[in-house]
């Protein structure tokens, strides 16, 4: 779409130049021995190019407006994927923290009395736990967030 833009605005430039040479030659057609006929002809010819460059002008203006909107559709998508992967980011933050505190000794200092299976799994099923809750957590504010500006909007 971008070459197809460019290339109007080139056949647009080329419009231009060519309605100068022509109507250079429309202002003085006794210098050019041009019949009445001919001068007709150049009057016709003028008229075709200033169409021309119009829509030329036009197309361009509509291919703008278009790539405009596939510009806002690909931002708008890029936001969705953004927020989305935020939500990830926010489920798996706590985790990635308690899971950093129990791979120090503190945390095996805290579980002396008890075997590391149970400690391990105990701490795994409570970091399942806790996602699944930030998880249901966001989803519900999510959700009021959308319904609230859903109702500011309409």
């Amino acid at each position: 779409m971008f070459a197809l833009g460019e290339s109007l605005v080139y056949y647009h430039n080329a419009l231009e130049s060519n309605l100068t040479v022509l109507s250079k030659l429309r202002s003085a057609p006794e210098k050019q021995n041009l019949t009445s006929n001919q001068i007709n002809l150049l009057d016709d010819v003028i008229i075709e190019n200033q169409q021309a460059s119009k829509q030329a002008n036009i197309y361009s203006t509509v291919l703008s407006g278009l790539m405009d909107a596939r510009g806002t559709i690909i931002n708008n998508n890029m936001n969705v994927l953004l927020k989305n992967l935020t939500v990830i980011n926010v489920v798996f933050l706590p985790l990635n923290l308690i899971a950093s505190i129990g791979g120090m000794s503190e945390y095996s200092f805290m579980t002396k009395g008890i075997g590391w299976p149970i400690a391990y799994g105990a701490f795994t099923l409570a970091m399942i736990i806790l996602g699944w809750l930030t998880w249901l957590w966001l989803g519900k504010f999510i959700d009021r967030n959308q319904s609230r500006n859903g109702r500011n909007r309409g």
